[in-house]
């Protein structure tokens, strides 16, 4: 007799998301929309090497399967990943193949030293701040997701980094894939880069997913968390 699987729904589900990302440039469109951005799909269709055609099918695709979504601003149509639960999943994708056997050009080490993971800090970076946090006890566990402690946030409104609303979110740990270590994810995340990008402190490098320590923030960092960037 067989027996009945544990979850009979997962490997249909498995299998979908699988089949959506099996294809190198429904992977590409993912990839570009890994910042957080809002991208056109002719950007989109540049970006992956194909034809209008042939992304807006690609398209279709991702919005079947929920990987995407689409906003409507007029006449034009702007696509963004549906969540930061499909951006977990496709970094957990990337963190099975190790990274040692990845070709090591310029783009790659730029995106391992400092990139955005959807909308929070990443790659060598991002696991140093999120140290530097725990060290410094400003983060902490509170009912299974990363919070600020009181003391956090009484450092960060002193530094000038402030929740654009009257209370801080929570954040949770995500597991980097080019350093197999945490960084901070989760809306905590996310406000502390937006802070870190409105003060200066990091910059994107080009239109993409590296990003680069300022002048000012590398002073900063070093000075406020032990963070040294160089």
């Amino acid at each position: 007799m067989a027996l009945e699987p544990v979850l009979p729904a997962a490997r249909f589900d498995i299998s979908s998301f699988g089949e959506l990302v099996g294809d190198p440039s429904r992977v590409a469109i993912l990839l570009a929309l890994m910042d957080g951005s809002a991208r056109p799909a002719t950007e989109l269709a540049d970006i992956a090497g194909v034809t209008r055609s042939t992304a807006s099918a690609h398209l279709r695709r991702l919005l079947e399967g929920r990987l995407i979504v689409v906003e409507v601003s007029g006449r034009h149509r702007y696509f963004r990943l549906a969540g930061d639960e499909v951006a977990d999943a496709l970094e957990a994708v990337a963190l099975i193949r190790p990274s040692e056997t990845r070709a090591r050009s310029p783009a790659r080490l730029a995106l391992a030293e400092a990139r955005t993971c959807y909308r929070h800090l990443a790659g060598r970076l991002g696991v140093a701040w999120l140290a530097a946090l725990e060290d410094m006890r400003l983060v902490a566990v509170r009912e299974g997701a990363l919070a600020l402690s009181p003391a956090g946030a009484r450092f960060f409104e002193r530094v000038g980094l402030s929740p654009a609303r009257p209370r801080w979110p929570t954040g949770k740990p995500c597991l980097d894939w080019t350093e197999r270590r945490y960084h901070l994810g989760g809306r905590l995340g996310a406000v502390l880069t937006e802070q870190l990008f409105a003060m200066k402190w990091i910059a994107r490098k080009s239109d993409g997913r590296a990003v680069r320590v300022t002048t000012k923030g590398s002073t900063e960092l070093a000075r406020q968390f032990g963070v040294r960037t160089a």
